[in-house]
């Protein structure tokens, strides 16, 4: 009985004094022994690698939001070119805010990443050409050469999306 007691006892004692973070603790990895998975499910690391992951998912469905805000508006702004000034210019202004407003959250995010912040600045110059091309009615080739360059901003969008991993 005495040995018993002695036992779970000495079983708890090396269990507090195992403790272990969040990030020492996977799920998927088979090789943890026993006392690890307990330390992780008792400790709470499963829990709160659950909840950063969930928090991760989160902020990608914003960002994909983001993304097709973006398309949506670009969408729009194309299809507007032979519309009256007053909303092409409602329209540049709302896909430049939907616009910037990604750019700042993917930079924030994605600040260690060489390579999405060189795709970041190629949309951000794209973005300033566009806001000095006029929006006026003006020539049919004026029109197609808008229409061009709004092709080509949704397309750099669309080849930052596709890298970062959202559909």
């Amino acid at each position: 009985m005495f040995v018993r007691i002695g036992l779970c006892a000495l079983v708890l004692t090396v269990l507090a004094g195992c403790t272990t973070t969040a990030s020492q603790c996977n799920a998927a990895d088979s090789s943890a022994s026993l006392v690890s998975k307990l330390n992780c499910d008792y400790g709470g690391g499963y829990a709160e690698q659950v909840h950063n992951s969930e928090q991760d998912l989160v902020a990608a469905r914003e960002q994909n939001r983001q993304f097709n805000q973006v398309f949506d508006e670009l969408s729009a702004l194309q299809a507007s070119t032979r519309q009256d000034l007053a909303t092409q210019q409602r329209q540049q202004a709302s896909l430049e805010k939907s616009l910037n407003g990604l750019l700042s959250t993917l930079k924030a995010q994605h600040a260690n990443k060489g390579d999405v912040q060189q795709q970041i600045a190629g949309l951000e110059q794209q973005l300033k050409a566009a806001q000095r091309a006029p929006a006026s009615n003006a020539s049919n080739a004026q029109i197609e050469a808008r229409k061009q360059q709004l092709k080509t901003l949704q397309q750099q969008v669309s080849r930052l999306q596709l890298s970062l991993g959202y559909e």
